[in-house]
């Protein structure tokens, strides 16, 4: 099957484990934002990354093909919400979101060079 990878399974379980994890902290980045101690600006990428995460990791538990691009964009803005936030917020959750999307990245694109090449 094009566009699959023995390790597409391990890498959207963990993306998803990863977004359970910032799930059970968001309701802290809430109350961080209620009392001005973060700005809204600053916790929308985290809330955006995680939300991408979550779509291209169900995307690829479904057997379609990695989007690598949609991974990509998560493990930006993923990123950005590293160093925007403090670390109490999201520590490891976010760092292993940030991994999982890196490695979603690099299994989207090149099963898609697999996929383009010539046989």
């Amino acid at each position: 099957m094009a566009g699959t990878s023995s390790w597409n399974a391990p890498v959207a379980c963990a993306g998803l484990a990863a977004y359970i994890g910032m799930l059970f902290r968001f309701p802290l980045l809430v109350q961080m934002v209620q009392a001005g101690e973060i700005a809204m600006l600053s916790a929308v990428p985290t809330v955006l990354g995680a939300l991408l995460l979550l779509v291209a990791c169900f995307g690829m538990l479904l057997k379609r093909p990695a989007r690598g691009w949609l991974f990509a964009i998560a493990a930006i803005a993923l990123l950005i919400g590293l160093i925007w936030l403090p670390t109490l917020v999201f520590s490891f959750w976010l760092w292993l979101a940030v991994v999982v999307a890196v490695a979603g990245t690099v299994i989207g694109f090149r099963s898609r060079r697999r996929a383009d090449a010539p046989e």
